[in-house]
């Protein structure tokens, strides 16, 4: 799929970024009060009162957004009106914090949130003038986050606005150079399912905080097993819930979680790949070795994860297929240095010291804090001397 910036919807500012391209429809999305009852009848009784609309705006921010889209009588000019607004409510200098998964009212009032926070907002604003106003699931290259071995998945979702000659993103973000690779409009029940999984996979960074009037650990699991509530079929949550688990040691029931994921989408590379490490950990090898290999068959332009089945033939001893995928890794993300360090286990177990040196070199280059390819290097160097 390709897309371009239109002439007409320039770049605001630093912040927001307007794209157009085709999308597949969505299946629908809902006045607030629909949502709350649609959520009623999917959440189990005792997670009720966790629920949040999070597009759902009040009295003062809809009269806002009539307000400032009354003079205007286009869509485009209303999208631009609106964007101009939640700007100017952050002084015009968007205070992104991507740890705050807020709701509409929240970030409205307090002035920063992530990219999903103001797309909140925005939805919530454009519904109420009429316009037609939906989320996307943007994919763009830097979209997994690694953990020890395992793949947290979570997405770039921004806010998008339908009309008769296509689909305009509009992404709150300070980086409008990202690289986007496409993006696929979702309805809002993925997009309520992705809030709570966003949820999940930030209480995940509170674990070690000691100020805090609640568990972060049991939060992290509620938040995904909501997700799942919500939207059983989502197989990102199903995926961060397995690493959940993964984490705290409880390998056979993180095992479950990534096989529904796969269950539900077989192409799921994220899914496989730690799958194949909870198999690995268990001693599983031959297993391990076919979900990296189906992984890798999935990867797209995830590196890490060819990474992950070179890792695999680099304990096998099979050093040339570990080469192999060592190499396709670095074709796809050049700056990955374990992957360099990696080639250069090979190479020194194969007796190419020279080849090796050259990774490891190139592993510090990339990451100058990089203590295994240092400690190697010195090994190399201190066997070259001759003895006294």
């Amino acid at each position: 799929m390709s897309f371009a910036k239109p002439s007409s919807l320039p770049v605001l500012g630093t912040a927001a970024v307007f794209l157009v391209g085709c999308a597949t429809a969505p299946k629908r999305f809902y006045t607030a009060d629909e949502m709350r009852s649609e959520l009623e009848a999917r959440v189990s009784t005792q997670m009720r009162d966790e629920i949040v609309i999070p597009f759902e705006i009040d009295d003062e921010i809809r009269q806002l957004a009539q307000d400032v889209t009354r003079d205007h009588s286009s869509d485009d000019e209303k999208a631009r009106a609106l964007v101009d607004t939640i700007l100017g409510l952050a002084g015009f200098s968007i205070s992104y914090d991507w740890l705050s998964n807020k709701t509409a009212r929240e970030v409205f009032r307090e002035g920063k949130g992530n990219c999903l926070a103001y797309s909140n907002l925005f939805v919530g604003m454009a519904r109420a003038v009429g316009l037609d106003a939906r989320y996307a699931d943007v994919e763009f290259k830097d979209r997994i986050t690694r953990e020890a071995e395992i793949i947290v998945h979570s997405e770039h979702i921004t806010a998008a606005v339908r009309r008769a000659t296509g689909t305009v993103l509009i992404d709150f973000t300070t980086t409008p150079g990202r690289q986007y690779i496409g993006f696929r409009v979702i309805d809002d029940l993925e997009a309520i399912a992705n809030f709570y999984n966003n949820q999940g996979f930030l209480y995940g960074y509170f674990t070690e905080t000691e100020d805090v009037d609640f568990d972060p650990l049991e939060k992290e699991l509620e938040m995904y097993r909501l997700a799942l509530e919500i939207l059983p079929t989502f197989h990102r949550a199903r995926n961060n819930l397995g690493v959940a688990l993964r984490r705290r040691g409880r390998i056979d029931e993180a095992i479950e979680q990534y096989k529904l994921a796969i269950q539900d989408h077989p192409r799921y590379a994220e899914a496989h790949s730690n799958l194949g490490t909870a198999y690995l950990h268990q001693g599983r090898t031959e297993d391990a070795l076919k979900e990296f290999r189906l992984a890798a068959r999935n990867a797209g332009r995830d590196g890490y994860i060819h990474h992950r089945l070179g890792v695999v033939y680099l304990r096998l001893g099979r050093y040339q297929d570990a080469i192999e995928q060592f190499r396709k890794a670095l074709s796809k993300e050049p700056k990955l240095a374990d992957a360099r360090f990696h080639l250069g286990e090979c190479y020194r177990r194969l007796g190419d010291e020279k080849k090796a040196i050259e990774e490891y070199q190139a592993a510090l280059e990339i990451d100058p804090n990089y203590t295994a390819a240092r400690a190697r290097l010195e090994d190399l160097s201190a066997s070259a001397e001759p003895p006294e």
